[in-house]
């Protein structure tokens, strides 16, 4: 096992056992939030797994599920999450676990076939993991773009060496902030780590779980502690 997946075992094992939450009482159809007021959420369709398998990861499935855009307002306008699975093969399942690399932004469609193949194949048998693109994210839709090619490398250093530099790094982030209010404005107020985390439950339905298991790395780490949070 190589050290990096020997951390991911270690770590993923303790987040894991941490971070499994349970429905709240919001998901009882005819019970509200802990929001007092807030509409029950609507009951998930189930999922259709297809195949989309690559040359790294050729038992990869992939699904798509619908979230509120506002989770106040459960009937309004809809977003499409993108997820993806790396089934269970073994006789007795532990159930979801989901998986998220960061960011805050980053595509977490791949991430289900990296965690299943770090993972020891005994423990990672017992699971179907399952990958997502966050809300506003690559294939879940709508996707913001604020600035097309912005993240291309190569990209300015993220610690300036001097006050020409830190000038340049701040109006850059600045026109970057205002391509985004301009473009993608009315999305803008809903690209929120509760909104991301309340669209983890919408999956933990979609998905017929009771409860769910999560693994996530940086500030995906802060997604699953909010999850928790609100689902404890």
């Amino acid at each position: 096992m190589t050290k990096r997946a020997g951390i991911l075992v270690a770590v993923g094992a303790t987040v894991a056992g941490l971070v499994t939450a349970a429905p709240s009482t919001a998901s009882a159809p005819s019970a509200v939030s802990a929001d007092a007021g807030t509409p029950a959420p609507r009951a998930a369709a189930p999922l259709t797994w297809k195949s989309c398998g690559t040359k790294s990861y050729p038992r990869l499935q992939c699904a798509t599920v619908r979230a509120p855009l506002d989770h106040d307002n459960p009937s309004g306008r809809p977003v499409t999450l993108a997820l993806s699975r790396i089934p269970h093969t073994a006789k007795t399942s532990q159930g979801p676990l989901l998986v998220n690399p960061g960011g805050p932004g980053g595509s977490g469609l791949s991430m289900a076939g990296f965690v299943a193949s770090a993972l020891p194949a005994k423990l990672a048998a017992q699971y179907d993991v399952i990958g997502f693109d966050p809300r506003g994210v690559g294939k879940s839709t709508p996707a913001l773009n604020c600035l097309p090619k912005y993240f291309t490398p190569v990209r300015p250093d993220s610690v300036p060496d001097s006050y020409a530099a830190e000038r340049a790094a701040r109006n850059r982030a600045a026109s970057f902030a205002a391509a985004c209010g301009e473009k993608h404005g009315d999305l803008l107020p809903y690209m929120d780590t509760v909104s991301a985390a309340k669209d983890l439950d919408v999956i933990r339905r979609a998905l017929g779980a009771r409860q769910i298991n999560y693994f996530g790395y940086s500030y995906g780490t802060y997604l699953g502690a909010v999850y928790a949070k609100l689902f404890p």
